[in-house]
This record gives C-alpha cells, sequence and structure tokens, in this order.
C-alpha cells in the first residue's frame, strides 16, 4: 500500500504555478530595465540621427554636423564652366 505522503499528482500544478510566477517575475524586471535604460529610444533615436542629416545635407553625420557639407554651398559647388 502507497503512503498518502507521496502522492505526486498536485506537484505538476505546483511546478507549473512557480515557474509561471518565476517566468513573469523574470519579464517584469526585464521591462522596467528596458523602460528605465531607454533601450527602444537609443536603438531608434541614435542611427535616426544619422539618416537625418544625410536626408537633409547628403552626408552621413548629424544634421546640425553636417549643414555645412550640403552639396549646394558655396566651397562644395563645382562647375564646368568656372566664371
Amino acid at each position: 500500500m502507497k503512503n498518502p505522503r507521496h502522492n505526486q499528482r498536485g506537484q505538476f500544478v505546483i511546478e507549473g504555478v512557480l515557474l509561471m510566477v518565476v517566468m513573469i517575475g523574470l519579464f517584469l524586471s526585464a521591462t522596467r530595465i528596458l523602460r528605465e535604460e531607454a533601450f527602444l529610444a537609443k536603438l531608434v533615436g541614435g542611427p535616426w540621427e544619422r539618416v537625418s542629416g544625410m536626408i537633409e545635407n547628403g552626408v552621413w553625420e548629424t544634421p546640425a554636423a553636417s549643414r555645412d557639407l550640403h552639396p549646394n554651398q558655396l566651397s562644395r559647388s563645382n562647375s564646368h564652366r568656372p566664371e
């Protein structure tokens, strides 16, 4: 006869609940860290500065740093017939 203390029927449910609690805790802490570090903002905002400079001025720099390098500036203009 089996001892009732060694019943294994509820162990799967308890382990499942414990795993869910651990996974939810990890998920919440990961989202908190990502939100505090502004990970998504850095991921999108950082490269966008250089892309914005390329759109505005045709140079892979930030818009403020590349304004003097715009192709339409007098120092960068080129003509076949300089007069």
